[in-house]
């Protein structure tokens, strides 16, 4: 996989620590910093990254927060995804 544009990856990382700031424990947001760098390392796609996050938020917090991740996150997945081809 193509190398990561570091203002992505700290974008990501911005909005799903805003959107989950109250809800998720210091643990739970140390595990989306490590599916976000895996993603950062190549070991998965943008779109793979926002997936797994929103996956774990359905399990843990909910789905209404899951949707919102998504939303925000999209514009940065199409972006790597359009980058790559």
């Amino acid at each position: 996989m193509s190398p990561v544009a570091k203002e992505n990856i700290e974008q990501i990382r911005k909005n799903v620590h805003d959107i989950l700031e109250g809800k998720a424990s210091g643990v739970f947001l140390g595990r989306i910093d490590a599916i976000i760098e895996e993603w950062a390392g190549g070991k998965m796609t943008a779109a793979q990254a926002c997936e797994k996050i929103q996956k774990i938020v359905v399990l843990f917090i909910g789905k209404d927060i899951a949707q919102e991740i998504g939303t925000r996150c999209a514009p940065i997945v199409m972006l790597e995804s359009t980058s790559k081809k």
